[in-house]
């Protein structure tokens, strides 16, 4: 008997029994389904996150505090941060290859009321110049405050075009306007000296900034003053480099710095130097083994589903007991039994699985396009999933096929 035969019949038997068949596929197609629809939420929050990363300087590295073995962060003070002149002297020691080193205040929610009355939600960024770079912000109209601005206290803001659109009707008409910024605490007036456009940056599931606010940049020192009561104390800053090839050198150098020299007897904290690559590969490892976890969790139900073909075979073969005991009696061989109900098998874990793959990568598609990622499962996933299912064919099939090859034609044809 050949393999079109086997698949033939396989395919009249699923015709006989169309409920039982269906019941039967239904482990294989939740377990199918579950892990293509993970595996294409997985991909889509990978391919974001990287995007977002993409929208960062790569020149960049960030120096932070980390508490040391046996503390917690709860255990880090005031007097452990940084301070303004620790930067200070980094540009004495390592001049050669710094381009920037940009401080970042505390960011604060507020809003901008416009002459309609209409609310315009804003994140204050207080910052250095150089936060321009590690965004890679485009200037439409004016130009960044620079570090002058940052020392004279000068009342400055940096814009969006969104901002400066819906404020004064562009964002040519809005370079030296007054803006006023309402935080909740009091009212800041800001003149803007630039417009920049505005790109989203999505990290998914992750989190991001949302398209209905927008952040609103002021010298770093008028946000300490104005926010912060002129603390000018921080845990963390970031560095950009003038070449990529610095990345390395620097985050070695500067960590080594610190930690022999402004905290070397410091027992609470202790200084880690993460370039951008670093952190996507962390953040892109960390996902991966999540996404690894709940596939392997959800590939349980792969098995349970082989179980289930494996008990329904075990019960098709007794009630054709006599069937095929007139097949061995008309010639056919324990090979040519065997090899029947294994194409059974095979073929109804394949049907399965390609539903579980139709299911599961529009699953995937609807999740992923409700966090504003559509994704559709890629090719290997797919390949790989139907041959898994094939492969669970074949291995929950075997124990009833051999049992059904093993039969004796004539207690076969005394059955009842």
């Amino acid at each position: 008997m050949n393999i079109l035969e086997n698949i033939t019949m396989a395919l009249e038997g699923l015709k006989l029994n169309k409920m039982r068949s269906f019941l039967t596929m239904l482990g294989i197609i939740i377990g199918i389904a579950s892990v293509i629809s993970i595996l294409t939420i997985g991909q889509a929050m990978s391919k974001s996150v990287s995007d977002g990363f993409d929208k960062f300087n790569k020149n960049m590295f960030q120096v932070g505090l980390r508490p040391k073995e046996g503390y917690s962060w709860t255990d880090i003070q005031n007097r452990d941060f940084f301070k303004s002149e620790d930067t200070e002297f980094l540009k004495q020691q390592f001049g050669s290859f710094i381009k920037f080193i940009i401080l970042q205040g505390d960011g604060k929610g507020a809003k901008i009321k416009t002459e309609q009355g209409k609310d315009l939600k804003v994140n204050i960024n207080p910052s250095t110049e150089g936060v321009k770079e590690i965004q890679k912000l485009k200037m439409l109209s004016g130009e960044f405050y620079n570090e002058n601005d940052v020392q004279a206290y000068r009342e400055v803001c940096i814009i969006s075009d969104k901002v400066a659109k819906d404020l004064f009707g562009g964002y040519s008409e809005a370079l030296g306007k007054e803006v006023e910024v309402d935080t909740g605490n009091g009212i800041y007036v800001y003149r803007c000296k630039g417009v920049y456009k505005n790109e989203t940056i999505n990290f998914g599931a992750l989190g991001g900034q949302g398209e209905d606010s927008t952040t609103l940049y002021i010298p770093y020192t008028v946000g300490v003053r104005d926010f912060e009561k002129n603390d000018q104390k921080f845990m963390n800053f970031s560095i950009i480099t003038n070449k990529a090839e610095d990345i390395d050198f620097a985050t070695k150098e500067i960590e080594k710095y610190y930690n022999e020299n402004k905290f070397a007897e410091n027992e609470v904290v202790k200084v880690e130097a993460k370039s951008v690559g670093s952190e996507l590969e962390q953040i892109t490892s960390i996902m991966s083994n999540v996404k690894l976890a709940i596939g392997g969790i959800a590939a349980i139900s792969l098995l349970v589903g082989g179980i289930g073909v494996m008990n329904i075979l075990l019960v098709s073969v007794t009630e054709r007991t006599r069937e095929i005991g007139v097949r061995k009696a008309l010639g056919a061989t324990s090979k040519d039994i065997r090899g029947q109900f294994i194409t059974e098998s095979i073929i109804i874990c394949i049907i399965g699985g390609i539903i579980g793959v139709l299911l599961g990568g529009s699953l995937g598609y609807l999740a992923s396009s409700m966090m504003k990622l559509p994704t559709l499962p890629n090719i290997l996933s797919i390949v790989i999933a139907v041959g898994f299912s094939m492969s669970i064919g074949i291995f929950f099939g075997y124990y009833p096929a051999n049992k059904a090859a093993k039969l004796n034609p004539i207690d076969a044809l005394r059955y009842e």
